[in-house]
C-alpha cells in the first residue's frame, strides 16, 4: 500500500474512532476539504446567495499561491476536494489549483459545482482523464422557460449538450470517474416542474440528485427586493401542495436513483405540523463522505457528522465547519489547521453533542428539527477497546506545517493587530458606556429627589389654596345668610325710615328743585 493511502485511510479510522466517542479536540484530519474559489460567474441566477463583489481566494496572486501551498497539506488526507464558485470555469487560477492536486495525490478527490454553461470539449476530456471524482450540475427546472427565466444568460438545452460531453468522454476513455449528479433550488415557481426534472436527469443516466429549499439573504434580496415573495414556498397552501406533490413523487422515483438528498424541507413542513419522515433528511440530507459513519446503515444520523468531517472556506476567508453553519475563523488570521481544533470549532461540536445546534451556530432555516436530539455513546466495552485503537493510532503523521510567505504572514499580522484594536477599542467604548450609564443614574438620582421635593412643595401650596378656597366659601355663604336673613330686612327698614329726610344741601337741592 502507497504511504499515500496509508494516511488516507488512517486518517478515515482516526474519524470514525473520535466521531462515534463524540470527541471535540480531533486528531483525525477533515476528510473533506470545501472551497469556493471566487463568486465570479458568468450568468445571473435571481436565487443566488452570494455577494457579487470579486472576492477571491486565488488573488492575489502571491496571496493565492502561498494558500494554494496551505491547501495542498490537507490533499493526502482528503476523500473529497469539494471546488465551486461563483463559476469555477470562469475564476482565474482554477486550472492551476487542479495541477497542484494532480503533483499531491493519484486518486480522484476533485468535485466540482457547475452550472455547466462553459465546459467546452477541452474541460470535458480534461474533467474525464484528470480524473475528476464527482460533478454536480445546478438546474433549478424542469422546462427550458422556467430555466432561462431563474438562471438568467444560460440555456437549458446547452447545459443539457454540456453534460452529454463528459458522458461521451467516458464513455470514450472506459471511465467510471467523475460520477454526476444534480442540485435543485426548490422555489414558488418551479415546484411543480420536480417531476419534469427528475425524469430528464434519469434521461443523463444520473442517479444522485439534491432537493434544497431556496435561501433567501441580504445579498439576493439586494439584487431582487421582491424574491422572498415571488419565490420562497411560504403559504400554508403551496407548503401543503408541496408536500403532496413529493410523497407522491419521491414514492415512484427513489427506486430509479441512488440517492435523493433533501435539505430544508424537513423544518418546512414540521412548521405546518406535517409528516416529514418519507423525507430521510436525517439520512439522506447533505452530509459529504459519511456514509461510514453510521455503519453503512441507512439510520438516520443521531449526530450530525458534519463537523466531524468538514471544512468549507468560503471567498472572503471565512472558515466553517459545515456549510450550512456560522464561521469559527478566517483563513487570513489563521491557518487552516489550527482552525480545524480552535476554541469555536471545539465550542462548536460541545454544543451540538448537547442537542444546541442553534446555539453553536447551525441554520435555523435548515438544521431546526435537530435542536434538542443528542446521541447516545456506545457501550463501555466499545468505548474502551476504540479508546485502545485510538491510543495506537495517535503515533500518526506530524502537524500540518506549512511554509507561510512573509506575505500573508504579513496580512496574518496586520488582521491580529486590528484585532486586538478593535479589541481595545470595544473595551474603552464599554468602560465610557458604563461611565454614562453611571452619571446618567446619579443625575437620573438627584433630578428624582429635586422632583420629589418640588412635589411635596406643590402639595403644600395646593392644600394651603384648597384651605383658603374653603374658608372663603364659607365666608360667602356666611354673608347670603345674612342677607337673607329675616332681622336684616327688618333692620334695613328701620334704618330707611330713621334717616333724615335732607343729608344735604345738594341732595335738597336734588330733591325740591328752585321754584
Amino acid at each position: 500500500m502507497e504511504s499515500g493511502d496509508r494516511l488516507y485511510l488512517d486518517n478515515l479510522r482516526l474519524g470514525q474512532i473520535e466521531y462515534k466517542l463524540q470527541r471535540l479536540h480531533l486528531e483525525s484530519r477533515p476528510r473533506c476539504l470545501g472551497l469556493v474559489l471566487s463568486n465570479r460567474c458568468n450568468i445571473g441566477c435571481i436565487h443566488c446567495y452570494q455577494s457579487k463583489n470579486g472576492d477571491n481566494l486565488l488573488r492575489p496572486t502571491h496571496i493565492g499561491e502561498a494558500l494554494r501551498r496551505e491547501f495542498m497539506a490537507f490533499y493526502p488526507y482528503l476523500s473529497t476536494l469539494r471546488l465551486q464558485g461563483g463559476e469555477l470555469f470562469a475564476i482565474p487560477g482554477f486550472s492551476e489549483l487542479l495541477d497542484d492536486v494532480a503533483q499531491t495525490v493519484s486518486r480522484p478527490i476533485v468535485s466540482i459545482s457547475t452550472n455547466a454553461t462553459l465546459i467546452d470539449e477541452d474541460w470535458a476530456e480534461r474533467i474525464v482523464r484528470a480524473p475528476f471524482q464527482n460533478v454536480t450540475i445546478s438546474i433549478d427546472a424542469g422546462t427550458p422557460e422556467t430555466f432561462a427565466r431563474l438562471r438568467r444568460g444560460a440555456h437549458l438545452e446547452s447545459v443539457l449538450a454540456n453534460v452529454r460531453r463528459i458522458l461521451r468522454w467516458k464513455k470514450k476513455l472506459g471511465s467510471q470517474y467523475p460520477y454526476l449528479d444534480s442540485f435543485f433550488v426548490i422555489m414558488r415557481s418551479n415546484i411543480r416542474e420536480i417531476p419534469q426534472y427528475l425524469e430528464m436527469i434519469r434521461e443523463l443516466e444520473i442517479r444522485t440528485v439534491s432537493l434544497q429549499t431556496v435561501q433567501i439573504n441580504a445579498q439576493n434580496l439586494a439584487r431582487f427586493p421582491t424574491l422572498a415573495d415571488d419565490e420562497a414556498v411560504a403559504s400554508k397552501t403551496e407548503v401543503r401542495e408541496l408536500h403532496a406533490l413529493l410523497t407522491e413523487t419521491l414514492a415512484q422515483e427513489r427506486s430509479h436513483f441512488d440517492m435523493i438528498r433533501i435539505s430544508g424541507l424537513t423544518t418546512l413542513f414540521e412548521e405546518h405540523g406535517l409528516d416529514t419522515a418519507f423525507l430521510d433528511e436525517g439520512s439522506s440530507g447533505l452530509y459529504p463522505d459519511s456514509d461510514d459513519l453510521h455503519g453503512g446503515t441507512a439510520a438516520p444520523f443521531e449526530l450530525c457528522p458534519n463537523p466531524w468531517t468538514t471544512l468549507f472556506v468560503v471567498e472572503n476567508g471565512d472558515v466553517h465547519l459545515c456549510f450550512l453553519s456560522e464561521p469559527i475563523g478566517n483563513l487570513y488570521e489563521a491557518p487552516l489547521a489550527e482552525i480545524w481544533n480552535s476554541p469555536r470549532a471545539i465550542a462548536k461540536r460541545s454544543r451540538m453533542v448537547t442537542g444546541r445546534y442553534l446555539a453553536s451556530g447551525c441554520s435555523t432555516q435548515w438544521c431546526s428539527w435537530r435542536e434538542g436530539k443528542t446521541a447516545a455513546l456506545p457501550v463501555e466495552a466499545e468505548i474502551r477497546a476504540s479508546l485502545a485503537e485510538l491510543s495506537e493510532m495517535i503515533a500518526r503523521p506530524p502537524e500540518v506545517e506549512v511554509a507561510v510567505p512573509p506575505e500573508l504572514l504579513a496580512a496574518r499580522r496586520i488582521v491580529a493587530s486590528r484585532e486586538r484594536r478593535i479589541a481595545e477599542l470595544e473595551g474603552l467604548i464599554r468602560h465610557e458606556r458604563a461611565e454614562i450609564e453611571r452619571l446618567l443614574q446619579r443625575n437620573s438620582d438627584e433630578t428624582e429627589e429635586l422632583l420629589r421635593k418640588a412635589q411635596r412643595h406643590i402639595d403644600h401650596l395646593e392644600d394651603i389654596t384648597a384651605q383658603a378656597a374653603r374658608g372663603f366659601e364659607e365666608a360667602q355663604e356666611e354673608l347670603r345668610g345674612y342677607r337673607d336673613s329675616r332681622l336684616v330686612r327688618i333692620a334695613h327698614k328701620a334704618s330707611r325710615a330713621l334717616r333724615p329726610k335732607c343729608d344735604s344741601p345738594a341732595r335738597e337741592s336734588a330733591t325740591h328743585p328752585a321754584g
